[in-house]
């Protein structure tokens, strides 16, 4: 049976904030989720390990990237994207605290076009033909060119043109700790 959200998650050497991630998910109420993990084995760093997600084959009917650094934010993330569900979104978007920007998307863009530096992948959870059609744009620059580090970037901007159908979730839902960008535990 096709689960309602697959997480797909991408790591490289950093177990402690991987079982920190997946600890979080076991404690979710609603279970009707798949965890998707994608090992990084050779430490591309960032923009190259962004192609890591075109191997990712996620049956849920939404979508969503949540790094191994991640974490979701109370046990009821998955219960709130399911009700969230009723207003039949391609999208849903919702917060997320970064210990270092603080909550995205703030104030200033919240419920407009993504901006580079103010959403991330961690901040939507789309449907499967969404991510299915988008997730290419994940390793470009937008203009063919790649790889880049704000690649999730691309990747909403794809999404942003492939719909309009989008629910925003006025809720912070995944928290990221700084780690900061290509750090490793150990």
């Amino acid at each position: 049976m096709m689960p309602f959200l697959s997480i797909v998650t991408r790591t490289y050497k950093r177990p402690a904030a991987l079982a920190r991630c997946k600890t979080l998910l076991r404690a979710q109420f609603d279970h009707d989720f798949e965890h998707l993990v994608i090992e990084d084995k050779i430490g591309l760093g960032v923009a190259e390990s962004h192609r890591l997600f075109l191997g990712a084959h996620p049956r849920g009917q939404y979508v969503m990237i949540l790094d191994d650094d991640d974490f979701v934010a109370s046990p009821y993330f998955v219960s709130d994207l399911r009700a969230a569900q009723a207003y039949d979104p391609d999208v849903i978007v919702f917060k997320v605290n970064n210990a270092q920007l603080g909550i995205l998307p703030d104030r200033f863009v919240w419920q407009q076009r993504p901006k580079v530096g103010h959403i991330g992948g961690n901040n939507v959870a789309v449907k499967r033909h969404v991510w299915e059609a988008c997730i290419g744009a994940i390793v470009t620059d937008g203009n063919g060119g790649g790889p880049v580090y704000e690649g999730d970037f691309y990747y909403l901007d794809a999404v942003w043109h492939y719909t309009t159908k989008i629910h925003w979730m006025d809720k912070v839902q995944v928290i990221v700790p700084h780690i900061g960008r290509g750090d490793t535990e150990g």
